[in-house]
């Protein structure tokens, strides 16, 4: 995704970009970056370079936007 793309996906989904990242991840652990220390920049080209560190699914319905799984959220979406 492009760094507007994950803005605009941050911004919908009422998050940072940062906050898009799984730290829970096999990927993410893997790679063992610091968060804390990096700018949002950098967190949208660790993002490019490893998609596989962001929280999945994403579901979207155009104006709004659950990331991560929540059993919950999704069937308040979907109805």
């Amino acid at each position: 995704m492009s760094g507007e793309e994950l803005r605009t996906l941050a911004k919908i989904t009422k998050v940072t970009v940062k906050e898009l990242v799984n730290p829970k991840s096999q990927a993410f652990k893997k790679l063992q970056p610091d968060l804390d220390a990096m700018g949002e920049e950098e967190v949208i080209e660790l993002i490019n370079g490893e998609p596989r560190i962001l929280k999945r699914p994403v579901l979207s319905d155009g104006s709004r936007t659950v990331s991560g799984f929540s059993e919950a959220a999704f069937q308040t979406m979907l109805s």
